[in-house]
């Protein structure tokens, strides 16, 4: 039954990104629904399970990206992996705790991004400051009403 409910997650966010990125673009560069549905798998399941939602959802969001295959699930997983570490350390049920870890899980993405691109011998441009911290802002607002609203579901 977990498996199913992560699949359909995970359905949900690539075609709620899709038509966001087609009819909404605006918002769709403030928000990035991935990275939401990872922090949201760190804080609330077990480490593997984040992890493998992590992979997945990196290699879904490169298929769609037409980026390098894996670049961004390798992120993903690594997100992953440390927002279930940093959860497993502190208590991060609270808005203003989880909000934090969106933003601070936003601002990491481009710079892992930046590393392994470097590793990979690739160039890659990173989105100024000002952008970076409306993306995190973004993703904070948008993931703490995903929060709310994955609490209420059966």
């Amino acid at each position: 039954m977990k498996l199913v409910r992560a699949t359909v997650a995970l359905a949900a966010v690539c075609l709620v990104q899709i038509l966001m990125s087609r009819y909404l673009p605006q918002l769709a560069r403030r928000c990035d629904l991935f990275t939401i549905l990872v922090v949201y798998y760190g804080l609330t399941r077990p480490q593997p399970a984040a992890m493998l939602m992590g992979t997945g959802a990196g290699l879904v969001e490169d298929s769609l990206l037409g980026a390098l295959l894996g670049l961004s699930g390798f992120k993903k997983t690594l997100i992953a992996y440390l927002v279930g570490s940093i959860g497993s350390l502190f208590m991060l049920n609270q808005a203003v705790p989880r909000f934090g870890i969106l933003v601070a899980a936003t601002l990491i993405d481009p710079l892992l991004d930046l590393v392994l691109s470097v590793a990979l011998g690739q160039v890659v441009v990173l989105p100024g400051l000002p952008e970076l911290l409306v993306r995190g802002l973004g993703n904070g607002v948008l993931g703490l009403f995903v929060f709310w609203i994955a609490a209420r579901l059966p």
